[in-house]
């Protein structure tokens, strides 16, 4: 702190980077997605592919097969939701 006026930048990087985080949530759900990534099933998996998947998927650039499957149900069941209620609301019209 003493030296945050002379090295203004340097305050800021540390007081992002440095800083100890309020609660433990996100150091939780990183223990939560490693049980889920070693499993009974993926109990061999070395080190640095554990490292490698945990990152992956903290940046979002890789899921499950159970997650893809999970989000495209949820795609299908709003898509059938919109088509049902598409039909409720069409009109017939019938000429004599």
């Amino acid at each position: 702190k003493s030296n945050a006026a002379r090295f203004p930048v340097l305050a800021l990087i540390a007081r992002k980077y440095l800083g100890i985080p309020a609660s433990s949530a996100a150091s939780e759900r990183f223990f939560s997605q490693g049980a889920l990534i070693i499993s009974k099933l993926r109990n061999r998996l070395n080190k640095s592919t554990f490292e490698i998947i945990s990152c992956l998927k903290s940046w979002g650039l890789f899921q499950d097969e159970l997650e893809e499957a999970k989000k495209e149900e949820k795609k299908r069941e709003k898509k059938e939701k919109n088509q049902d209620s598409g039909e409720d609301n069409q009109f017939i019209i019938i000429e004599n």
